[in-house]
């Protein structure tokens, strides 16, 4: 009886495991209320801090940061930097992707350094990887009393050059 017993407990534990092993595997995709995916992490007055030799290089600050597994969103973004010829610059956007080593600014986007720059914006991309701001939509870049606007532009922030198609600039030289 016993020996009946431990043998069909064996080839059940057997058949279990042969399930297991062909079953495919389970994964949570879980939809809210309002039918969109939930986050698996959501993080509030998040801060993220990168660190270059020994000095913080930038801080990225957001109130509400939704983390899912192939992108994250970040609302309130207040992003600052220094940058290699010791300027602050500071970066705002009401909402942001993050996807791929490339931040995505969706709205209302300033960035301002303290030389003078600025640059307005929606639809506004950053390759981290690259360091390269970039737009396909209307934008207005200032300079001190110039002003430019665009239709689209690439700004490479590491040489500070910036090229932009179909412009319009007014540029005031200061006096000697």
């Amino acid at each position: 009886m016993a020996v009946k017993l431990l043998a069909y407990c064996t080839a059940l534990f057997f058949g279990m495991m042969l399930f297991l092993i062909i079953k495919e595997p389970y994964t949570i995709n879980e939809l809210g209320i309002n039918g969109n995916l939930v986050p698996d992490i959501e993080l509030f007055n998040a801060k993220n801090y990168q660190i270059k030799e020994g000095n913080i290089a930038s801080i990225v600050t957001s109130t509400k940061v939704e983390r899912y597994p192939q992108l994250d969103k970040l609302y309130g973004v207040n992003a600052e930097h220094k940058t290699d010829k010791g300027l602050n610059g500071r970066l705002l956007s009401d909402e942001a992707i993050l996807q791929e080593g490339i931040l995505y600014f969706m709205q209302n986007t300033h960035y301002e350094r303290d030389d003078g720059i600025g640059l307005e914006g929606d639809a506004i991309q950053y390759n981290l990887k690259e360091k390269i701001l970039s737009s396909d939509k209307p934008f207005v870049f200032t300079q001190a009393k110039s002003r430019s606007e665009g239709n689209s532009f690439v700004y490479q922030m590491k040489e500070g050059t910036i090229s932009a198609q179909t412009i319009h600039s007014v540029i005031q030289v200061g006096k000697k």
